[in-house]
């Protein structure tokens, strides 16, 4: 009974899939991706879905917009007035609606092309195992993997953001969710109602251009670093693949067996995917009859392509988000400046549950600088891998036939792949650490000035 459901577990790992459904999802809610995405064709629903998607585009930029607009009129108005608490906090949330505005501009109206020529060329192309051999791996653990992170990351933008709508259910006070100036008296029945509606919408479409935006490009990353993985795999069992298109027999197989497994000892080759052992039987089933030059060619030449294919997905996600991040850096410095010094601030009696919110900001703002710098890092390292992966291989044994395709491999994958920030600064673990000590040095000099007032 075990044996038929990890059977059906791997062919069902092995077809191929949607791997964007729930991070495309998240950006429709956003107005960053189309809703007609999901409606083919043409006709009276297309078109319907068209004219609701337009208008709710509309509606999401009115939000956005008119909430940035009402904090830098609060800032002017407030400005020179000496409470430096208010002004800081008006600031960050012109910042985060500033930044969301420009998002769902960048997604859907400044690089859709781009954009769907991304997500379409990892979906169509994508390797779903790895090729035929002593062992193989699947796409499917890196994309559970990745249907995780961005779950939980888009859970924890929503809790985060949505949590300011309870403050004024917990102070009962009559305020807005967003402190912000409004050139009429909101407090009026009905008017308090819609203008706490639009503030609401407003901190939904927060989070949800915030989990899109790095949302996607962590996905982006792990499902990348899973075609390392079914890569690595396949370079590793190249000669093995090559002998099952010899057609060779048992005995071959068995030693050829034997001698890999003797440089294929070490654990964590992969970095998400889960190696299953090939049952030699079935190696003798998919048997044909080439000469090992042949068989070698045809097995090295799909390994070639499939890293040509990795290389030219990751220089599109370049090509997208470097300019983002170049921004983003910047944008996340003062934030987590801002918020922290917000709640060193945040003492008054009815604070606790603002320094709770101001603290969720603080975190989130982390976790998105940390998962955009991590997952960066993690292609990276991937990239300086391939040629370990084949030097596992048997290649002793064909030393004068492979020699040379093994070394034309080597010299062209040592060209390590690196995720930049505007082409100014590579996104790895050493730049969060940066980005954070930059950004407390910055609150250091805050504090100091408030401190003179």
């Amino acid at each position: 009974m075990k044996s038929t459901s990890k059977e059906e577990r791997i062919k069902a790992d092995s077809k191929r899939r949607d791997l964007f459904v729930f991070v495309r999802q998240t950006m429709c809610v956003a107005a960053m991706y189309p809703f007609g995405y999901y409606v083919k064709g043409s006709g009276v629903l297309a078109d319907l879905v068209r004219v609701c998607d337009m208008a709710y585009e509309l509606l999401n930029y009115f939000v956005s917009v008119h909430i940035a607009g009402l904090y830098i009129c609060t800032i002017y108005i407030n400005y020179g007035q000496g409470d430096l608490d208010f002004f800081v906090n008006c600031l960050i949330q012109t910042i985060i609606y500033l930044w969301t505005i420009a998002m769902k501009l960048y997604f859907r109206r400044f690089r859709p092309a781009l954009l769907n020529e991304i997500l379409s060329n990892i979906n169509d192309k994508y390797e779903p195992r790895s090729a035929v051999g002593f062992s193989f791996v699947t796409m499917g653990d890196s994309y559970r993997i990745s249907r995780l992170w961005i779950k939980t990351y888009v859970y924890c933008c929503y809790i985060g953001t949505i949590f300011w709508l309870a403050l004024p259910i917990a102070y009962r006070d009559g305020s807005l969710p967003l402190a912000c100036w409004y050139p009429f008296d909101y407090t009026q029945p009905i008017v308090y109602e819609v203008v706490f509606l639009l503030q609401a919408m407003g901190q939904i479409q927060v989070a949800a251009s915030f989990a899109s935006s790095s949302g996607l490009h962590m996905v982006f990353c792990v499902l990348i670093s899973g075609q390392y993985d079914v890569l690595f795999c396949s370079l590793k069992n190249v000669l093995a693949s090559s002998y099952v298109l010899m057609g060779a027999n048992m005995a071959e197989l068995n030693q050829l067996q034997a001698e890999q497994s003797a440089a294929d000892a070490e654990l964590g080759q992969y970095t998400y995917s889960m190696e299953e052992e090939t049952p030699l039987r079935e190696l003798l089933e998919v048997g044909s009859s080439m000469d090992f030059s042949s068989a070698f060619g045809l097995s090295f030449v799909r390994c070639i392509q499939h890293h040509r294919y990795i290389v030219a997905a990751l220089k599109k996600i370049e090509r997208f988000y470097s300019p983002i991040w170049f921004v983003k850096i910047g944008e996340v410095t003062f934030l987590m400046c801002l918020v922290a010094f917000v709640s060193t601030k945040s003492t008054s009696a009815n604070s606790f549950m603002r320094m709770v919110s101001l603290g969720q900001y603080l975190l989130l703002v982390l976790y998105e600088l940390f998962i955009i710098c991590y997952f960066a890092d993690i292609v990276f390292q991937n990239s300086q891998r391939c040629g370990e992966a084949l030097w596992r291989s048997p290649w002793q044994r064909h030393l004068k036939e492979v020699s040379s395709d093994y070394i034309f491999f080597m010299l062209n994958s040592r060209r390590q792949f690196q995720l930049t920030a505007g082409k100014i600064t590579n996104l790895n673990v050493d730049r969060f650490r940066g980005t954070i000590t930059t950004a407390f040095s910055f609150l250091t000099l805050l504090q100091k000035m408030d401190s003179r007032e």
